[in-house]
């Protein structure tokens, strides 16, 4: 018996490394819907790009990045707060990935060319937990703006 529980405990992780890989996705899909909801009204703009920065960073399809916007955007999984999610994403990607969700970030909140004080505040206040260079916020922001004009 004791010899079936240390097999046991010495198989690798895999199950909670897809665990965490899970709460990752859920906790950047949670935060790309916050910003989708900070002006008050969920756009279909908005929420396609919040589909297309899960499909940047985790190669999602469109359905599957649909559906994890879904679950975000059921109130029992609202965010009540930051931390979980930010701590997730702090652990999991390096500092160009941050910058890369950041952009996105932005990406969302003017995908209706509009950019609400609300919306700023959210991109501004992520960009600081996740510890992105103000610069390097501000630079995605203008690369998400000059987009806008193209």
């Amino acid at each position: 018996m004791f010899d079936a529980l240390r097999r046991l405990l010495r198989q690798p992780t895999r199950h909670s490394e897809e665990d965490e890989q899970l709460g990752l996705r859920q906790a950047v899909a949670a935060l790309l819907y916050e910003m989708t909801r900070m002006d008050l009204e969920v756009r279909a703009e908005d929420l396609s790009a919040a589909r297309g920065a899960l499909s940047d960073l985790f190669g999602m399809t469109d359905d599957a990045g649909r559906d994890l916007l879904h679950q975000a955007s059921e109130a029992a999984n609202r965010l009540t707060s930051y931390h979980d999610a930010v701590s997730a994403i702090n652990r999991h990607f390096d500092a160009h990935t941050k910058i890369r969700l950041v952009e996105h970030l932005w990406r969302v909140a003017y995908a209706d060319s509009n950019l609400d004080l609300h919306e700023d505040h959210l991109a501004r206040k992520i960009s600081d937990l996740l510890y992105v260079p103000h610069v390097q916020s501000m630079l995605a922001r203008q690369r998400v703006r000059e987009g806008l004009k193209s």
